[in-house]
């Protein structure tokens, strides 16, 4: 396939604030869209997907319809204006939500599953994991972060901040 033909396939639109307008409607975000190339059409529900969650949280969103397609792209939600933003930000924000883990009381590993039970932001959480290996994940030299099963994410902001008993019991995946 020619660089042509592949541009042909691959359309990006971008979200701009002469193009884009997003809005709350109970209780989910709406978007009315009008690319350069088609018509107006409005989204009643659409989902934000981080592209890059870590290093540009606020950059490079998805926005996604109800079956997952790829409306358009949000290269920054600043570019959005003030009010979208702030709307945009407490969406991802709900959506891509993190426990913090301040302290790990104990992790066990039995048949490819860990069952941890931490100490978060919220209190003493317990939640297990598939793979170990692959779901815990260092961020840059100081950070970690977990997945469980169910798909929630624990976050460790400073691994060189967690109790030496707490580093012990993690020392294996790091």
């Amino acid at each position: 396939m020619s660089k042509k033909e592949l541009r042909d396939v691959v359309k990006l639109r971008y979200a701009t604030p002469e193009n884009a307008v997003f809005e709350e409607k109970r209780g989910f975000v709406s978007l009315t869209f009008r690319p350069e190339d088609g018509e107006e059409k409005t989204y009643d529900r659409v989902k934000l997907q981080r592209n890059f969650p870590n290093s540009t949280p606020d950059g490079y969103l998805s926005v996604l319809d109800s079956e997952d397609n790829e409306i358009c792209l949000i290269r920054d939600v600043e570019e959005l204006g003030e009010e979208t933003a702030a709307l945009l930000r407490r969406e991802t924000a709900r959506r891509y939500y993190v426990f913090t883990i301040k302290k790990i009381l104990s992790v066990n590993q039995r048949y490819g599953f860990s069952y941890w039970k931490v100490e978060a932001g919220d209190g003493v959480r317990e939640f297990t994991v598939q793979d170990t290996y692959r779901n815990f994940r260092k961020l840059g030299a100081d950070r970690a972060a977990v997945t469980d099963v169910d798909g929630n994410r624990y976050e460790i902001p400073s691994l060189s901040g967690l109790d030496r008993r707490s580093m012990k019991k993690i020392e294996l995946y790091i």
